[in-house]
Order: structure tokens, then sequence, then C-alpha cells
């Protein structure tokens, strides 16, 4: 799915709030009723899918915070602070995003919803402003995982949205409440509530749905191939001065050799000039930074994933904010099944194995796959043959006789 066909679904859920709007009460003026509805729809369905996995908007923002670094230093501390309170503040964000999006369609708290509308797609928009002029967040997360926007769609799609916004604050007259305003106010805050209890559940567990690359099912063997994707296409471009007229061209190396231009002394390739432009961005390989170190730096994925049947592997991104408590149901199962159990994180491999009990051989990953394969730290992932067959929070994992009839394991 692209910003097109969203944009489209997104269009068509807000006609059909519209219809269903119309025949409780009657707008004013369709046009302005429409616009209203397909605002409070895009938000709502926007912070969902970021409610599905707050984790990974609080990484998303992270990431936002630890480049701010770069280009306002001075306000370091400030960011700093922000980065280790990520996770409120993307939980603050969401749910705000979907009481709008319900407060705009139900017509309540008319004034104070499109005053904190105005706030938060000016907000947005500087954020994806930001990442298209310095291209350092390659997406701006406005849909979590479910799709992937490159800066500059999420730009547009901002803009759009502030223009829409806009219109509906020229002609707020027109917006009504669809239903009395004490019931409205009750359905907000009830929903509002669910909105923040959806949250917790999906921090406190893995989230409800994966839209992620190491979904269950997913083969890490053939995930890691390459052969067969797509090369994407690129072009060297050369920039020349001519010395006699003081003229400059730019074209292509396949024009560049074509042309023989170089035999002409009067021009001169400036190789400061010189650049690559992508064309088509090449296709990765879906399990692309799977990459597993001994303490020795040694590769070891190969052969953990090749190891034949059932094994565990225990992620860990960042050891120092796990406890020896948080290990132990891990610790129990793994155990209990006597099945290979290899552990993976981040951190410090000595402090891994000492704060895991020592009950099987911690390994390096990077932490973005670690995150990426599972939001929870620690948590416990079941392969077969390469193959993701399942994987748990700490807190919820399994009793092995569970786990065992759910997967068939002998």
């Amino acid at each position: 799915m692209n910003i097109f066909s969203l944009t489209g679904l997104i269009a068509l859920l807000a006609l059909g709030v519209s219809i269903i709007f119309y025949f409780i009460r009657k707008p004013e003026n369709l046009a302005i009723d429409y616009l209203k509805n397909f605002l409070g729809t895009f938000f709502i369905f926007s912070g969902v899918v970021k409610a599905i996995d707050p984790i990974g908007t609080s990484i998303k923002l992270e990431e936002y915070f630890t480049i701010f670094t770069e280009y306002v230093p001075f306000l370091e501390p400030l960011w700093n602070l922000c980065a280790g309170l990520a996770l409120p503040i993307a939980v603050f964000t969401i749910v705000l995003e979907i009481a709008l999006g319900i407060s705009l369609l139900l017509g309540t708290l008319k004034r104070t919803t499109l005053f904190l509308y105005v706030g938060l797609i000016i907000f947005f928009t500087f954020l994806t402003a930001f990442s298209a002029w310095t291209g350092k967040v390659t997406d701006c997360g406005c849909f979590g995982d479910f799709v992937k926007l490159k800066p500059f769609e999420s730009f547009i799609k901002d803009l759009f949205l502030m223009v829409i916004v806009f219109i509906v604050v020229l002609f707020h007259k027109h917006v009504r409440c669809i239903f009395k305003s004490v019931p409205s106010l009750i359905l907000l805050g009830v929903l509002t509530l669910a909105s923040l209890a959806f949250c917790y559940r999906n921090i406190s567990n893995l989230p409800i749905v994966d839209f992620r690359a190491y979904q269950k099912g997913t083969d890490l063997i053939k995930g890691k191939d390459d052969s067969g994707l797509d090369p994407g296409e690129s072009v060297k471009l050369f920039t020349l001065d001519n010395t006699s007229t003081g003229a400059t061209k730019t074209m292509s190396d396949k024009e560049y050799m074509e042309s023989k231009i170089w035999e002409d002394k009067s021009w001169v390739l400036d190789k400061s000039k010189t650049e690559v432009k992508v064309i088509r961005e090449p296709e990765l390989p879906k399990i692309k930074d799977f990459f597993i170190y001994n303490a020795d730096s040694e590769e070891m994925q190969d052969e953990i994933l090749e190891f034949p049947g059932f094994k565990f592997l225990v992620p860990a991104y960042d050891i120092t904010k796990t406890s020896t408590e948080d290990f132990k149901p891990i610790n129990e199962i793994v155990t209990k099944s006597g099945l290979q159990t290899y552990g993976i994180t981040a951190s410090d491999i000595t402090e891994a194995q000492t704060k895991s009990g020592g009950s099987y051989e911690f390994y390096n990953l990077d932490a973005t796959p670690i995150k990426t394969m599972i939001r929870a730290n620690p948590g416990l992932v079941l392969l077969k043959d390469g193959i993701l067959v399942d994987k748990w929070h700490a807190n919820h994992v399994p009793s092995w006789d569970e786990m065992k009839k759910m997967h068939g394991i002998k």
C-alpha cells in the first residue's frame, strides 16, 4: 500500500462515516461535513496503527531527538531528557491523535479540538519538513510500520492535511455536534481511555498485529538472500567546465563516454562535482541486517539458523534495562525444554551472561534488528529450521506444555 491507496481507503471510510452521520443528524454543509469526517478518520486511522506498536513510535521519536542534538546542540540536555521519556511522549501523542479524531467526528469540544488540530498538524509538518530537508530520517513513522512513507511524501501529505484543517477552521460554524453534549463527552472519554488501555496492552505484551520484517512464519534464511532482487538504477553525473568559453555542462557517464568529450582539451572534468543520482532504489533483502557475532567477532548467524529442528533465541537489545527477574520465566521454559538456546544482545556479552543466569550463551546482534524482531527486552523466540515460528514477551511466556501443544513439539 502507498500513500495514494491509503488516502483513497481513508476517503472511502470517511464517506461511510458521513453517510451514517447524515441519517443521525443532517449536516448544514455537506462539503465541510465530509472534510471534517475525513480529517477525523485520518487521525484515528493514523493513531490506531501507531497504537498497535507504541514502542515503535518511541523508537522513531528517539531517532528524532538524537538528530536534533546535531542541529540544535545547545538544547542537548532537553533532547536527552525527551529521549529518555520517548515512550510516554509517544503514548501521549498517539492517544491525543485518536482523541482529536473522535472529537472531530462527534463534533464535540469544537473550538478546543480545532485549536489542537492546528497545533498538531503544524508540529507534524515541521517534523516531516525537517526529515525531507535533512534526509536524516528515512521514514517519519506517521503510520508506524503499516505504511512506510518517504520524507517528502510525508511532508506533502501534511501540507494537504493542513489545507483541509484550515478550511474546516474557516467554516467551523458548519461543524455540528452529532449527539447531545453529555453523551458525546462520555463517549469521547470512554474511547480515549480505551485507546490508552490499548496502547498499554501493546507495551506490556507484543503488538497485537506485527507489520515488521520478522513476522511469525518468516524464513530468516531465505529472507537474507538478495538473489533475484531489483538492483535498482543509478546514474553518475559529470560536471565539465570549458576553459575557453567559461561554459559549464553536466552529463551522465554514458553520455560522457559516447561523446568522447575528453578529446576536446577545452573541456575539463571537475571531479569535485561528480555525483551519483539514484533513479530507482535497490531492493534490499527482507532480513538485511541479521549478523550475529560471538565474543571473538566471528559471524554465527548461519550456524545458528541452520541448526536443525526447534531452537530458542532470547533477544535482549539492552541488557542494562533488564533484571535477573525478567529472565526467570524464560529460563524456566528453556531449562524444561532442553532445546538449543542462543541469547542475542546489543550490549556487553559478559553482562548478559551474568544477568540471564548463564543458562545459555549470548552473542552480539545490532539493536535495530533485535527491536524489529521483538518488542520485548527480554523476549523469547522459537525457531525451527530457520523459520520464525512464534515469539513472546517475557511478561506473557506460556508454559512449556502449552508451547509443545501449540506447535507440535515432541
